[in-house]
């Protein structure tokens, strides 16, 4: 599933691209989708990231945002072109197309007319966000792991990184939230930061289908410490690395380090 660092890049290089252009078209290509109005003479005046939503806006005041769910990914191309197997939505921008491709068929759609209120959510990136952490997590008795995947609280982590950030903090993926203390949240956003900020610099993790806006896979997989590398020894105390699942989903941690 693209993740904050994925749909962060596809941000940045769609900036490049469609700031200014008008969108002449659209076209849905898999009944599955819906399409949410009518963007046809509209112009694209900003693409923003909300958690691991695309976020276009438009001159009229709406907003087209993206979600590309399991395995979603966004292709450009400088001219129109037959569209690649498992395409599920077209829109022309002048003489160039943005393609959503989504095996899966989990990828949506919406317009947005208004800004949504975040008070109640936090972006993983967000400056001084441990604070809004230990408000959240002081009370609460789930596992650690559990509580960053969480995007009614924070917004952006999914598996991959989850382990990565849990791993360079030091803390056991089912570690009670309500054990840590603030200055644990406070290393734990040390953490998000340089985990998440290096993902973006690598264009997100490439270990099955992720690929940019423009077809190239991302570097991040080869400066992953713990996610897949089961039987491996860790890059901090030389233990071995463990897989366990946890909530159904698989769990990379060092036994070792991680407390």
């Amino acid at each position: 599933m693209p993740e904050l660092p994925e749909v962060e890049t596809l941000c940045r290089q769609l900036r490049t691209k469609i700031i200014g252009l008008e969108i002449t078209g659209t076209f849905i290509l898999d009944g599955k989708i819906e399409m949410p109005g009518n963007l046809k003479g509209q112009r694209v005046i900003s693409v923003n990231r909300r958690g691991k939503r695309i976020v276009i806006g438009m001159d009229n005041g709406k907003s087209l945002e993206i979600h590309l769910r399991m395995t979603g990914r966004l292709i450009w191309q400088e001219t129109r072109a037959v569209p690649p197997p498992h395409s599920r939505f077209v829109f022309d921008l002048s003489s160039n197309q943005v393609m959503l491709v989504d095996p899966r068929r989990f990828a949506t759609l919406s317009l947005r007319e208004e800004a949504i209120k975040q008070d109640e959510v936090v972006d993983a990136l967000a400056p001084g966000c441990a604070e809004f952490l230990i408000a959240e997590g002081r009370n609460r008795r789930r596992p650690l792991k559990s509580f960053l995947m969480d995007q009614q609280i924070i917004e952006g982590i999914g598996n991959i990184y989850a382990c990565e950030i849990l791993h360079r903090v030091g803390l056991s993926p089912w570690r009670e939230t309500a054990s840590l203390s603030p200055d644990d949240w406070r290393e734990m956003e040390k953490a998000m930061g340089t985990v998440l900020s290096k993902a973006i610099d690598c264009r997100g993790t490439s270990i099955s289908d992720w690929r940019d806006l423009f077809g190239n896979k991302g570097d991040y997989q080869n400066e992953l410490r713990v996610y897949s590398r089961e039987g491996v020894t860790c890059l901090r105390c030389g233990g071995i690395i463990h897989r366990k699942r946890l909530l159904g989903r698989g769990t990379w941690f060092c036994p070792g380090c991680q407390a």
